[in-house]
């Protein structure tokens, strides 16, 4: 007899996953409500995405493997490919969305227990929510989104006005004005929020020293950062890191 067919095998494994489900009266999320969550994800409708998911995740949820541990993080891997899509198609640079998304999905797998994940999907919704926003703003003027792409793509070294006009083929000055008019802020002050942002992640994801965070943003001195992320959040990197640690 001649082996099975590999169409053959997944059809019978589907079967067997199909009346597991059944047996339990589980059944996956409706699809159009998980097509709501991604709606107010590309909409940056904050409230609205938190609230569908806490909807979803009242549900039980599916079994993706042999082991507790190894399901959820399936699943939670599976919701961040969701999320970042949506915001893709909410105007967030695609770059950008899978750099995120990878960083996500290392963190999930570095987790030994399940209580490590308790709301990391909120996480998740929040922090692309987030992106997709500042993007929005950022695409109400060509030039001003070119200068925040370019300063995205330096974000660990130092960036400058002058530097980042040339590149642009403008004057500094002019380019001044126009994120101090499309932005509500000087170029300045868009470079450390942009680097500030950054280095949060890091704060609550990582154990890297606020040093290494500095060094990795540009900074050569701590103390400038400390004084740059004060400034910016109105609290100093490691009062932040306690208060948003991931667990």
């Amino acid at each position: 007899m001649s082996d099975p067919s590999i169409a053959s095998i997944i059809e019978r494994a589907f079967a067997r996953e199909r009346m597991r489900n059944i047996d339990r009266r589980f059944v996956h999320a409706p699809f159009l409500v998980e097509r709501r969550l991604s709606d107010y994800i590309v909409a940056g409708d904050r409230e609205a995405a938190l609230a569908t998911l806490a909807l979803i995740n009242s549900r039980e949820r599916a079994t993706l493997a042999g082991e507790r541990l190894r399901s959820l993080k399936n699943g939670i891997i599976g919701s961040c490919t969701i999320y970042t899509r949506a915001a893709i198609e909410g105007g967030v640079d695609s770059e950008l969305a899978f750099t995120l998304s990878d960083t996500f999905i290392r963190r999930i797998e570095a987790a030994r227990e399940e209580e490590e994940l308790s709301h990391f999907e909120e996480g998740m919704v929040e922090r692309f929510i987030e992106l997709v926003l500042r993007y929005r703003t950022e695409k109400r003027d060509v030039l001003v989104s070119r200068a925040a792409r370019i300063v995205r793509s330096r974000i660990q070294r130092k960036i400058t006005l002058a530097e980042t006009a040339a590149a642009l083929g403008v004057s500094a000055p002019y380019l001044s004005s126009q994120f101090r008019k499309k932005m509500g802020a000087s170029f300045v002050d868009f470079v450390h929020r942009t680097k500030v942002e950054e280095a949060t992640y890091f704060l609550r994801a990582t154990d890297m020293s606020v040093m290494e965070i500095a060094q990795r943003l540009g900074f050569t001195y701590q103390a400038h950062f400390a004084r740059v992320f004060a400034k910016t959040l109105g609290m100093s990197p490691t009062a932040y890191r306690k208060a948003h640690l991931i667990a």
